[in-house]
């Protein structure tokens, strides 16, 4: 928490370093800021003297710290980190046989690094899974693990089923948020218990863009509170470039996705087999683009400039904003094609 005033003289440096610490751990880390000429008692009962001031406030029964080192993203995160206790097992030659035998129906994530020690991504990751995954590590000095993976670079993160012909591979940048994402598809199709729902039943949740109809709306969009849904409204399958867009958007809007409380989640319809779902949002063709907020109170807003990444860009910077002017959909929405 970065607590601060206007005119400190010092804050703009360390509101930089915040952004980057935001963009870079984000999902590791909630990052905030308090200004304390708005926020003047919150800042008193924080005990913030004087600004800008630096507290860390690390998961209970650990104290709140203030922090006085170097005001780099990288130093705030080195302190920070030593609060993250994860729950990953070292794997070894003697041991990783019966790690990997053990509890046979959940997924198991293992990540192949030459360094020392355990990555703070990779424990905040144990963390986030705890109840659905669990976690290992291996270095080259393990050999026998790194053969039976027939690991040939480091690092390498793979997710391992029991049921699977081989592991699936993390082939990604390593950050939090897309590491998440991509485990996230695997522990979403887990069930406890020791059954398992798999993604051949539901592929749409493997899919950079999913389409949308009635099996798929729930899983995507429609089930998330306070999600921006994005729906191409196409008559095939989005386009590379689409695609691509869908991908790079919703990373650019990341470090405001936390404070502003939404989600962005890109989908396509088929507006071959929907055109009645299609035809409530006003004004939209194919290929087209709408936001649509989803819940008791159906809100759209229709995209009218070019599918580019800029223009779609600024249209979801004025709806973070609070500045997207939205349409209400009277009546509800129209059923959507069922694809049984």
């Amino acid at each position: 928490m970065h607590f601060f005033r206007q005119y400190d003289g010092k804050s703009k440096k360390v509101a930089d370093e915040f952004v980057k610490l935001s963009e870079e751990w984000q999902g590791v880390y909630v990052v905030a800021a308090v200004d304390c000429d708005i926020y003047e008692g919150l800042c008193e009962k924080e005990d913030v003297r004087e600004t800008p001031m630096i507290k860390i406030y690390p998961p209970f029964p650990a104290p709140i710290s203030t922090y006085e080192g170097e005001i780099t993203a990288k130093e705030i995160s080195a302190f920070a980190s030593r609060y993250i206790t994860g729950n990953v097992i070292e794997l070894q030659n003697d041991n990783y046989k019966a790690w990997l035998e053990d509890k046979p129906s959940v997924p198991k994530v293992i990540l192949f690094t030459e360094n020392k020690g355990v990555p703070t991504i990779f424990k905040a990751l144990s963390v986030s899974f705890q109840t659905k995954m669990v976690f290992g590590l291996a270095r080259p000095e393990d050999n026998e693990v790194v053969s039976h993976f027939k690991v040939k670079k480091y690092p390498t993160i793979l997710l391992h089923r029991s049921r699977d012909p081989k592991p699936h591979e993390y082939k990604d940048e390593m950050k939090f948020r897309p590491i998440f994402n991509f485990l996230n598809v695997f522990s979403e199709t887990f069930v406890s218990g020791g059954t398992e729902e798999g993604i051949e039943s539901k592929p749409w949740k493997a899919a950079a863009v999913p389409e949308l109809f009635k099996q798929s709306a729930d899983d995507i969009c429609f089930k998330y509170e306070g999600a921006l849904c994005a729906i191409y409204i196409l008559n095939d399958k989005p386009s590379e470039d689409l695609v691509a867009i869908a991908k790079s958007v919703p990373d650019k809007f990341k470090s405001n996705i936390a404070d502003r409380g939404a989600e962005i989640k890109f989908m396509w319809l088929d507006i071959t087999k929907d055109a009645s779902f299609a035809s409530v949002f006003e004004g939209v063709n194919s290929p087209g683009l709408v936001f649509l907020k989803h819940g008791k109170r159906n809100r759209y807003i229709v995209h009218t400039e070019a599918l580019s990444e800029k223009e779609i860009s600024q249209v979801v910077d004025k709806i973070m904003g609070g500045d997207g002017k939205f349409s209400n959909i009277k009546g509800g929405l129209p059923a959507l094609s069922d694809r049984r």
